[in-house]
C-alpha cells in the first residue's frame, strides 16, 4: 500500500477518534458553589452533580427545598427507569414519576391560589452576546436572561458545549405548571441548556455593569466515580407517590 495513502488514512482515523472522545457524553462529577447574601454576608452552598449515560444525581452538602414542601439533600434522576428518587430522610426516599410530579405541582399550586392558566406577570428576553470566556479550560459563550421591566439588570450565564450531560427527562416539556414556573422551566433556557446540550460553568447577576457571581463550577472530574453514586443507597426504603400525597393531606 502507498505509504502516503496509509499516512493520510491513519491521520483521518486518529482525528475521528479524537473528535468522538472530545465530545463524548459526559460521565463523572461536577462540583459547584451557589452564593447568596444573608445580612450582608455571603453564604456558600456546595452542590455536586454526578452524571452517567442514563442517570444524574444532584447532591448538596446541606438540605434544600424542592417545590417548597419537600426538603432533601439529593435528587436522583433515573432516565433508564423514568423516575425521580428524592431523599426525604436518611433512610427514606420518595420515588415519583414525571407525570406524578406534574400532578403534585398542580395540586400545590391550587392550594396556594395559583393556576397553570394564570398568565406570567413579567416578560423575559433571552439572547447570546458576542462575549466569550475561558473557564477552567472550557470555552464559554455568554447567554443573557433579561427582565424587560428592569433595564440595566440581567443574568449572565456562561455556557460551554464541551460538557454533554444527558439531561433526559429534564429536557422534556413539563405540563400543568403555574405560569411563572412554566415560563422558566419550558422557556428558552430549557431549549438552550437541556436540548441545546450546553452546560453552565458560571452564572452572574449583573446590575448596571456590576457583576456578582451567584454560581460557579469549581471542579470537573471526568471519571467512572459517578457510577456508584447514582444508585439508591442500601438501607433506604422507597415511598410511593400515593403514600406521600396521603401524608401531605394529613398534615394540612
Amino acid at each position: 500500500m502507498n505509504k502516503g495513502r496509509l499516512f493520510i488514512s491513519t491521520l483521518i482515523l486518529f482525528c475521528s477518534v479524537f473528535s468522538i472522545s472530545a465530545y463524548a457524553q459526559f460521565e463523572g462529577q461536577i462540583s459547584m458553589n451557589l452564593y447568596s447574601q444573608d445580612n450582608g454576608e455571603t453564604e456558600i452552598n456546595k452542590l455536586n452533580l454526578y452524571a452517567t449515560a442514563d442517570r444524574i444525581l444532584i447532591k448538596g452538602e446541606e438540605h434544600f427545598d424542592v417545590m417548597s414542601q419537600i426538603e432533601t439533600d439529593g435528587i436522583l434522576i433515573r432516565n433508564d427507569r423514568k423516575d425521580f428518587v428524592i431523599m426525604t430522610s436518611k433512610d427514606q426516599a420518595l420515588q415519583v414519576t414525571k407525570v406524578e410530579i406534574e400532578g403534585l405541582v398542580d395540586m400545590m399550586a391550587s392550594w396556594s391560589g395559583n393556576s397553570s392558566d394564570d398568565k406570567p406577570t413579567r416578560k423575559t428576553k433571552y439572547s447570546f452576546s458576542d462575549r466569550t470566556q475561558n473557564i477552567m479550560g472550557y470555552k464559554t459563550a455568554e447567554f443573557i436572561v433579561e427582565d424587560v421591566e428592569e433595564p440595566g439588570k440581567h443574568l449572565s450565564i456562561w455556557l460551554t458545549n464541551d460538557i454533554d450531560v444527558n439531561w433526559g427527562m429534564l429536557g422534556e416539556r413539563w405540563n400543568k405548571l403555574p405560569a411563572k414556573i412554566d415560563a422558566e422551566v419550558n422557556g428558552m433556557a430549557q431549549e438552550i441548556i437541556f436540548k441545546g446540550k450546553n452546560f453552565p460553568l458560571k452564572i452572574e447577576a449583573v446590575d448596571n455593569g456590576k457583576r456578582t457571581t451567584i454560581m460557579d463550577v469549581t471542579n470537573v472530574n471526568r471519571s467512572s466515580v459517578a457510577r456508584a453514586m447514582v444508585e439508591v443507597p442500601s438501607g433506604v426504603s422507597l415511598m410511593s407517590f400515593k403514600d406521600f400525597v396521603f401524608q401531605m393531606m394529613m398534615q394540612q
